[in-house]
């Protein structure tokens, strides 16, 4: 069993990042637990899992609770670096917000594991009701993702690319319940289920949904066509 007792003062440098593989192991372990269903997963079994003792998984997390927050929290921080990479400087607001479509494709590949925890209400409907200040916490951090991919919206229109009688707000909404559906539908296990290269078909018909729906009258060429790109986050840049 792994053990962090040692004879180093406790805020060292080397104790820390102990402590970091050893919150991220457990957070490993519990992703892959979850992924079968919340509440027949023990806390006994995690730590097994995890090759650490229930003491340490209590001293790091609290609670089973404790650890699915740690891991949706997680989920979400890495979903907005994701969307940091489409938020690059030599695209256009427009082109922005197309590539954060591209996001939710290659995040739902490189990580599929995790994209289950943006669904996070299928799995807070097994919790206790008093644990459901969980869903709280996470939305308002949900509630910051979404509202840095609405300002790409709003930039979008202050730099009359984007079409002003669009709601920015509830396109943002909009497109990151669409983008989510499409993606959830690989998790299915019935005829409505998609390959995730029908996953990417469906996003790459999104993203030029959003391009030829969004861009406003006066970015578009003479033959009424826009003039943003589809851009795509793992093109290097120009």
């Amino acid at each position: 069993m792994v053990t962090e007792l040692g004879s180093e003062a406790p805020h060292s440098p080397r104790i820390a990042r102990r402590r970091a593989r050893t919150r991220e192991r457990i957070l490993d372990t519990a992703e892959r637990a979850f992924g079968a269903g919340y509440r027949n997963v023990r806390v006994e079994d995690l730590a097994e899992a995890a090759d650490v003792s229930i003491g340490t998984l209590y001293v790091h997390f609290g609670s089973k609770d404790g650890v699915y927050l740690a891991l949706v929290e997680r989920a979400l921080e890495q979903m907005a670096a994701y969307l940091d990479r489409a938020y690059r400087p030599e695209y256009s607001p427009l082109e922005q917000v197309i590539a954060a479509g591209d996001v939710y494709l290659r995040f739902h590949l490189e990580h599929p594991g995790l994209f289950q925890f943006l669904a996070f209400d299928t799995v807070l409907g097994e919790l206790p009701a008093e644990v459901r200040e969980i869903q709280q916490r996470v939305g308002e951090r949900l509630e910051e993702v979404i509202g840095g991919f609405q300002a790409r919206i709003e930039a979008a229109v202050a730099a009359g690319q984007a079409d002003h009688r669009y709601d920015a707000r509830t396109t943002a909404r909009f497109l990151w319940g669409a983008w989510n559906g499409v993606v959830s539908l690989g998790r299915r296990e019935d005829r409505m289920a998609l390959t995730d290269e029908e996953i990417a078909a469906c996003l790459q018909l999104g993203r030029r949904l959003v391009r030829d729906g969004l861009t406003a009258p006066a970015h578009r060429d003479q033959d009424g066509y826009s003039l943003a790109r589809i851009v795509s986050i793992d093109q290097p840049a120009s």
